[in-house]
């Protein structure tokens, strides 16, 4: 979900360095719906700055109506969980995966089943004739088969 973000994040520009990052950083972190929960801590830690920094872009961005911030208070002053939520428009569609000029230059893919030749189903019937009990239905049924591909080759079985 983060390459839709991103890349609206990336037309604006209004966004300069750091904040950019910082922003580049929510996306990357942003649900399907653009929603995100994160400390300041840990993306302080992820963007290389301080705590009161990210403060600082968080508020920038709430004022550029880039993002929303909801928080969940607990016990009075205590914050729980804050979350964001991008407001700014992306592309909502997933993007095309692969390369137009790769396609065209690709053979079509093939319909039918490969098949063994004849002498290597005699080679994998051999094979496994030797984990059957002899004189069960099965490995007469085998070795029917081990004969007729033998006298199709024109070899004794």
């Amino acid at each position: 979900m983060a390459a839709p973000l991103i890349a609206a994040l990336r037309t604006r520009i209004d966004l300069k360095e750091s904040l950019l990052h910082t922003a580049q950083e929510l996306a990357h972190r942003a649900s399907i719906y653009g929603v995100v929960r994160v400390s300041y801590s840990y993306l302080a830690l992820k963007c290389h700055c301080s705590r009161r920094t990210i403060i600082r872009h968080i508020q920038r961005l709430i004022d550029l109506k880039l993002i929303q911030k909801s928080v969940i208070w607990i016990k009075g002053h205590f914050c729980e969980v804050n979350t964001y939520t991008f407001v700014l428009a992306w592309e909502k569609r997933a993007p095309i995966q692969g390369s137009d000029k790769t396609t065209r230059t690709l053979p079509p893919p093939r319909e039918e089943e490969k098949t063994l030749g004849i002498r290597e189903e005699l080679d994998n019937q051999k094979k496994g004739i030797r984990f059957l009990t002899p004189g069960t239905d099965l490995w007469c049924k085998v070795s029917d088969e081990i004969a007729r591909l033998a006298r199709l080759l024109g070899e004794q079985a």
